[in-house]
């Protein structure tokens, strides 16, 4: 199990974690999680929520809700921005417009709802200036590929430092991780991962090093059914230890012989028809 946010967010500070999700659910709960792991760290965070009512985004994450700023453009119930024009609100040029100095964590539930209204080359160009412009900026969304093509997945895809694509198969719960690093690499990992009732990871693991640790366990033992015993007790091993083997034994007199028989030769090794007697 991990301790550590390495898997999600890399070595580093994620600049930007995009959640993938066809389940709005399970999507849902991972963005929620990882919004209660900013939270902890008492970071700085907004949210912008387009498609879900601020309330229940929020509601399980923080202990104080004026520790987080809502901007709830999906209901508005408190009429906060009565005047404005809705279309403005829901234009990424009010994200560049508000929150180009904003020193903490934007998030965005969900930037589909972004492509939607103004499209990806607009939308890729606002982040990605803001992203280029402002350090202390972080981007937290969700996204909903099935709305998607391929290429407006890629684009967002290459924007992001870390991508969480959640596996399909309602009956695991699988996390794909891809973190893009400011080198070039790109490290992809497999977790197995629990998410708790008040939005915390219970388990997070490595598929691969969780098959790996199976296989270990399971490997069978090749003496475990033998009808007879290969492994000695204390005082066999003693015996056997005290057992002199043939090849330790010191010289006889009998190997004297033979060595000075070698030494002693009686063939000329210059002209061996010398030695013949005829």
């Amino acid at each position: 199990m991990y301790l550590t946010k390495e898997p999600l967010f890399g070595n580093g500070k994620a600049k930007f974690i995009l959640v993938k999700d066809n389940n709005d659910l399970r999507g849902l709960k991972i963005f929620k999680t990882i919004l209660k792991i900013y939270g902890k760290e008492q970071a700085n965070i907004a949210i912008l929520c387009y498609d879900s009512i601020g309330d229940d985004l929020i509601h399980g994450v923080a202990a104080n809700k004026d520790d987080i700023k809502l901007l709830d453009i999906f209901s508005d119930p408190y009429s906060w921005h009565q005047g404005q024009n809705l279309d403005a609100l829901m234009s990424v040029d009010f994200i560049s417009e508000y929150f180009s100095d904003f020193k903490g964590v934007l998030c965005i539930y969900s930037l589909t709802s972004l492509l939607i209204h103004d499209g990806i080359v607009k939308v890729y160009k606002t982040l990605q200036r803001l992203l280029m412009n402002n350090a202390d900026l972080q981007i937290l969304a969700l996204l909903h590929p099935s709305v998607h093509d391929l290429t407006e997945i890629d684009i967002i895809d290459r924007m992001s430092s870390t991508s969480l694509n959640i596996d399909s198969d309602e009956d695991t719960e699988i996390l794909q991780s891809v973190v893009h690093y400011s080198s070039g690499k790109v490290n992809t990992l497999s977790l197995e991962y629990k998410i708790s009732e008040n939005f915390e990871f219970s388990s997070l693991v490595d598929v691969l090093l969780l098959k790996c640790k199976e296989v270990k366990e399971k490997k069978p033992d090749p003496t475990a059914n033998l009808t007879f015993n290969l492994k000695l007790k204390d005082d066999e091993k003693e015996a056997r230890n005290q057992l002199q083997l043939p090849y330790m034994k010191m010289q006889n007199s009998d190997d004297a012989v033979i060595q000075n028989l070698l030494e002693n030769d009686f063939y000329d090794e210059e002209d061996p028809d010398d030695d013949l007697d005829i």
